[in-house]
């Protein structure tokens, strides 16, 4: 439910007034601050948690989905179809399975995957559940395709593995690991 947009936040405000209910009261039922209640009807969903929303939309008599205006977050070309900003972020986990392993000169690279990024506040890996950096984590450049930033230099992922290790045979086991877990769905 992390695609709350906020056309339904104003729908579920518009759904209080019209069955009489103060701010106040309706946060009391729902277990929320009025506060937080205040800025999700302004159009901020991410300051409800799923839960409380699904209250809201019990009491309040308002689906959470319509079937014909679902849109898949996955997809970058629906999303921009429906003027929903496409935002990308990496996983900053070395070991997180978005992070291919690779070897150049003898040092440890990670190719990370892009991800879409929820455009609704939803700033987590699907795969680990990391937040994910939207731009260089050193000099704050905004991201490119590779391992490296384009500005700095910089790896977007640190290598975080154990002193001794031959980091060639780490990385060709760690990929046979990533490709297991990608047949299996995971």
């Amino acid at each position: 439910m992390s695609n709350i947009s906020k056309e339904l936040c104003i729908r579920l405000a518009e759904a209080r007034r019209a069955k009489g209910f103060r701010q106040t009261e309706l946060a009391a039922q729902v277990g929320c601050t009025q506060s937080a209640l205040s800025m999700f009807e302004g159009g901020q969903p991410t300051k409800l948690s799923d839960e409380t929303v699904k209250k809201l939309s019990e009491l309040l008599e308002v689906p959470l989905i319509e079937q014909e205006n679902v849109v898949d977050t996955s997809d970058e070309t629906q999303l921009a179809s429906v003027g929903i900003p496409v935002v990308h972020g990496f996983c900053p986990n070395c070991q997180c399975p978005s992070n291919v392993p690779y070897v150049v000169s003898g040092r440890l690279f990670f190719r990370p995957s892009r991800n879409i990024a929820s455009p609704n506040g939803g700033k987590r890996c699907t795969q680990c559940g990391e937040v994910l950096e939207m731009r260089c984590p050193v000099c704050g450049a905004p991201l490119n395709d590779g391992a490296c930033c384009a500005v700095c230099g910089s790896n977007y992922v640190t290598p975080v593995v154990p002193d001794g290790i031959d980091v060639s045979a780490y990385a060709q086991s760690r990929r046979a690991e990533i490709i297991q877990l990608r047949e299996l769905g995971l």
